[in-house]
């Protein structure tokens, strides 16, 4: 199976250790990673808790300008801005495309 990833860039970035990490690589979403997205938000009718679930579900790392990487694990309270939040939406949308030819809509993905 192909697995297609995305690049991206998280405009203030996750801090981690003291370090702020900007860039992100982000894989395509498995189905175990939407269950469990699902059941640590407490369902998708929370849309925003859902999808913030499955993003760091979905980063595959993060790495600074000067090449500083980090692989995980990451959790849903390393998201602090709303930028980042919607930097990775939009890359959530990009691999739906790549990954279904379309994104999904709650009528297809019963979200």
């Amino acid at each position: 199976m192909q697995t297609f990833t995305v690049t991206g860039i998280l405009p203030r970035g996750i801090e981690i250790s003291g370090v702020t990490y900007t860039n992100f690589t982000m894989r395509e979403a498995l189905l175990d990673d939407l269950i469990d997205a699902a059941a640590e938000a407490g369902g998708t009718e929370n849309g925003l808790a859902f999808y913030a679930e499955q993003a760091v579900r979905q980063i595959t790392e993060v790495t600074t300008t000067d090449g500083q990487r980090y692989t995980g694990p990451f959790v849903r309270r390393m998201i602090k801005a709303k930028a980042d939040f919607l930097a990775l939406r939009d890359a959530q949308t990009r691999l739906d495309i790549m990954g279904n030819g379309e994104p999904p809509t709650s009528e297809t993905a019963g979200i």
